[in-house]
């Protein structure tokens, strides 16, 4: 999974969202090669590469800010002095938001790669030490679906939407934050694959736990296919440990590389989500010239909703899962509690207090954690108490 991830992220450079470390071009230079010549050649065209791509991250940096400047020099009056305050607000916002997602992507390199081989340990442990294959061989296709059906989503619905507001007489700023508005969506979309995986490395870890807990609880309905000797030994029990860290690991690194990259897109979709109604609202009543806002609107509104209903309720499943584990790891204790204090016995209680202590959720620096039911109650604050009279 980890490889095809790397895959697709070669096209996402274009747009600013990932970059390889210089530890990556590094560890490359070391492989053996018989011809020392060659080898020297090959680290100079490595470094050379590097040094274009960190250029060209800085050129794009210089452009958002380019467009932004311009665009607030060529800005035309909007009907309303609250109309020109809000649309300019919600585009130095979505300037803010891709400049952010553009610094990430050439600040925090070696976050990124080290969240990617975090998920290729992962995998290797569950399929290595756990002997857990049943969900890989459909993970892949798994995100591969998810992927293309948020893409031609976004798309399907971002030209239905250019479409229409070519016939308004009052733009504003949309020309000229299309840019902004594709990065943003770009990013959102590689954040919500990423929450993807770990969801379903997360199943399978589930799965495990809850194996050992029918063992325990049904002895007599065991499988023929499990080796449940191994099942419940110690060994087995921390790797279940490792796997579970391994994983703690990986959404730490999430938060840390995306974190100010998920503030500043949430913060945008709300208040674009919030603008959008407001103008839709504007052309219902009357108040514009044209009263057709309301149609692109509804095709700006529907990718923004789906796209913000599916990274929360990734994130708010593996909450749950993660609550799954820890209850299942309770069960097990209790079930122990007649044995006496063996390391098992004592690997339990360190397993749960550590459950207790590292929760896994996914935050935006700890301004906010994505959950569903948080998210849906601000957005509602916002939709409907801002803007409604």
């Amino acid at each position: 999974m980890e490889q095809q991830l790397r895959a697709w992220l070669r096209y996402s450079f274009v747009f600013g969202l990932y970059m390889s470390p210089t530890q990556e071009t590094q560890y490359i230079n070391r492989r053996v090669i018989p011809n020392t010549r060659l080898a020297w050649l090959e680290r100079k065209r490595m470094i050379q590469l590097q040094h274009l791509k960190i250029i060209y991250m800085y050129l794009l940096l210089v452009g958002f800010c380019v467009v932004f400047v311009r665009a607030l020099a060529s800005r035309k009056p909007i009907p309303g002095i609250a109309s020109e305050v809000v649309t300019t607000m919600i585009f130095s916002l979505q300037a803010l938001s891709t400049l952010i997602i553009a610094a990430e992507g050439l600040w925090c390199p070696q976050q990124h790669e080290t969240f990617l081989r975090l998920l290729q340990e992962i995998e290797f442990s569950l399929k290595l030490r756990l002997r857990e294959d049943t969900k890989f061989n459909s993970c892949p296709s798994r995100v591969r679906w998810f992927l293309k059906y948020l893409l031609w989503l976004s798309l399907i619905c971002f030209g239905m939407a250019v479409y229409n507001f070519i016939q308004l007489q009052h733009l504003g700023y949309y020309w000229y934050s299309l840019g902004y508005s594709i990065i943003i969506r770009l990013r959102i979309i590689q954040l919500c694959v990423y929450v993807c995986v770990l969801r379903n490395y997360l199943e399978c870890l589930c799965m495990k736990l809850q194996q050992l807990v029918a063992y325990r609880t049904a002895p007599n309905q065991q499988l023929l296919d499990i080796n449940y000797e191994k099942l419940q030994s110690l060994e087995y029990l921390r790797a279940i440990k490792h796997v579970y860290d391994l994983l703690y690991k990986a959404f730490e690194q999430l938060n840390a590389f995306a974190g100010w990259s998920l503030f500043a897109i949430i913060t945008c979709y709300l208040l674009d989500y919030g603008c959008a109604l407001y103008f839709a609202l504007l052309s219902w009543e009357g108040y514009l010239e044209s009263c057709s806002y309301y149609i692109p609107a509804f095709w700006w509104i529907l990718p923004m909703t789906a796209v913000i209903w599916h990274i929360c309720y990734l994130c708010h499943k593996c909450k749950q899962l993660d609550r799954l584990i820890a209850t299942s790891l309770r069960r097990i204790i209790i079930m122990s509690s007649s044995q006496p204090k063996c390391s098992y016995r004592i690997l339990l209680q360190q397993f749960s207090t550590q459950l207790e202590l590292q929760s896994i959720e996914v935050t935006a620096r700890n301004f906010f954690i994505l959950d569903l039911r948080l998210l849906m109650s601000v957005s509602r604050d916002v939709c409907f108490r801002k803007i409604l009279p």
